[in-house]
């Protein structure tokens, strides 16, 4: 992004510490723009409080503005047999309107 080259792991690894009902996250590109999916372990009501939660470490941390967070059920990100986020898949089903999301929350 940006000309600039970022280790997802990194940026998931600050949402992951945000708050304590983050379970599990994961991040990847759509066009320009970064999309931060978030598996909310807790009342679906907190998933508009930790919008500006998860946007701001990734501003404060990494310097990149979040286009799109999308707050999920656990489960939702898919993991593979090794234990690995498969981001690509991940990104297809959100580009395809089948992750069934709690909320999610556009900054264009």
């Amino acid at each position: 992004m940006r000309g600039m080259r970022y280790h997802p792991t990194d940026i998931e690894n600050s949402v992951l510490r945000c708050h304590k009902n983050v379970c599990e996250c994961a991040v990847f590109t759509w066009t320009n723009l970064l999309v931060v999916v978030v598996e909310l372990d807790g009342k679906e009501s907190e998933a508009l409080d930790l919008v500006p939660l998860v946007t701001n470490v990734v501003l404060e941390e990494h310097y990149l503005i979040v286009g799109v967070v999308v707050m999920v059920d656990p489960g939702v990100i898919p993991i593979n047999s090794k234990g690995e986020k498969q981001r690509m898949h991940l990104r297809d089903g959100f580009l395809a309107d089948q992750l069934d999301p709690i909320y999610v929350a556009y900054n264009m």
